[in-house]
């Protein structure tokens, strides 16, 4: 009999895919190549980082005077990744210039902010893929001959709407990714890698004051309500301990937790991967907690009654019991400060689905109050 796992699959080996930074440097390997011979390909094989070889069938090849392209269609094997099952193209044309040269055009993204490994203005092609591209056409061209090398994804743009590149000041498409050129099924350390870009862009901004959200509400209210910047409120999603890890080594002094009863509550409880399948319930947790800050029976009786952390919330704030759901707010601070070993100053701010914030510590008042904006 199969067991299912924690992410819904099967137990069996789940199938590794392709970046979109190999796709780009196949589909370019294969136009360098009809460039030269002047004939079509069905398929080409690449080298990616660690030696490792990777052969891809070709989509939409074409031979113009002077100029060759074709496409690679991303395949991610097992991993939901946004980009799967979408063509990345490559145009490759004779230069003046010697050796090969990167640029870009529709649906790949434009960096505007600076923090990232890609350069203001540029396109975002990272550094890992360039190479991949510059060393296996240059493998293909003669020695005494340059190219230009464009990367295209017609659907890029839209594609882009479901990824972090707009808060991270990537605009116009996706970007060209990759480290080791193969993609890891369901790999928690590529989505954590994906976050911690934001850091930097804060403090390329100049920002040692952020807020860590999980999601887009907290990112509403830290905006809206604490006035936070954009570029300092960063999305943690359930990694609270790895990006609060993760500011202390890029140099962040002050950390504001901003998220919903039902995130912070598990902060407060000592869990710092809030998945739901890594915690207790949360209206467990706010009981536990609740014997540690009142006697009073009251609240505890109405615990016993509700069903989530929001109706927990909201109900004791009804009953005049708001100085426990700050007591929670202190709790979070604290397990985050044990967290990091105080190394940065941290506060905590609790909401409510309707936005409303309906706990505050005294470290989160102080530091919104002193934040040089």
């Amino acid at each position: 009999m199969r067991t299912v796992s924690k992410t819904g699959f099967a137990n069996r080996r789940l199938r590794q895919g392709y970046t979109t930074g190999t796709c780009a440097t196949a589909a370019a390997t294969a136009a360098a190549q009809m460039l030269t011979s002047g004939a079509p390909v069905g398929s080409i094989e690449v080298t990616l980082p660690g030696r490792v070889k990777a052969t891809f069938g070709l989509v939409e090849p074409h031979i113009a005077a002077g100029e060759a392209s074709c496409g690679v269609t991303k395949d991610a094997g097992d991993d939901p990744d946004t980009t799967d099952g979408m063509i990345i193209f490559a145009k490759v044309e004779w230069s003046e210039q010697a050796g090969v040269t990167i640029t870009a055009g529709e649906g790949i993204g434009i960096v505007t902010k600076p923090g990232l490994a890609i350069a203001v203005g540029e396109y975002a092609i990272n550094p890992v893929p360039r190479s991949m591209i510059q060393n296996n056409v240059g493998a293909i061209i003669p020695s005494d001959r340059g190219v230009t090398v464009t990367i295209y994804a017609p659907e890029g743009a839209e594609r882009a709407k479901k990824t972090f590149n707009a808060r991270l000041g990537i605009v116009g498409g996706i970007s060209i990714l990759g480290t080791t050129g193969i993609v890891r099924p369901m790999s928690v350390a590529s989505l954590k890698a994906s976050l911690v870009p934001q850091i930097d862009i804060a403090r390329a901004a100049g920002y040692t004051t952020v807020a860590l959200v999980p999601g887009n509400m907290g990112e509403r209210v830290a905006r809206k309500k604490l006035k936070f910047p954009e570029d300092a409120v960063i999305q943690m999603s359930n990694f609270v301990g790895d990006m609060l890890t993760c500011c202390v080594k890029r140099g962040i002094q002050r950390v504001v937790l901003v998220g919903h009863i039902g995130k912070i509550i598990k902060v407060a409880g000592g869990y710092f991967d809030t998945h739901s399948g890594e915690t207790d319930d949360p209206v467990e947790i706010m009981k536990r907690l609740m014997r540690q800050h009142t006697r009073d029976v009251a609240p505890m009786m109405y615990m016993l009654k509700v069903n989530t952390a929001e109706e927990a919330a909201q109900g004791l704030s009804k009953m005049g019991y708001a100085r426990i759901l700050d007591k929670f707010a202190e709790e979070a601070t604290n397990q985050a400060r044990a967290c990091v070993d105080n190394k940065i100053d941290i506060g905590t701010a609790i909401t409510v689905l309707s936005g409303d914030i309906v706990a505050t510590d005294t470290a989160a008042k102080k530091i919104v109050r002193e934040a040089k904006w």
